[in-house]
């Protein structure tokens, strides 16, 4: 937990979102520890995890903005 709350400390100071903070982990249930950050004002029109297993034991988090 102090981890997490140094996290989020550091994404309130840099004025940082995460927009795949909500995504499933790949084990229901659980929520992923791999994210993307991004600045306040970034508009995200998706956020999804694409499952990579069979390549690693993490899925990939993709996110598209309307940069």
């Amino acid at each position: 937990m102090e981890g997490r709350r140094h996290i989020l400390a550091a994404l309130d100071r840099l004025g940082l979102k995460v927009p795949t903070a909500d995504l499933p982990h790949r084990i229901d249930g659980l929520l992923s520890i791999d994210h993307i950050a991004v600045g306040q004002t970034i508009t995200i029109t998706d956020a999804r995890r694409i499952g990579a297993a069979g390549l690693s034991d993490h899925d990939a988090y993709v996110i598209v903005t309307d940069l």
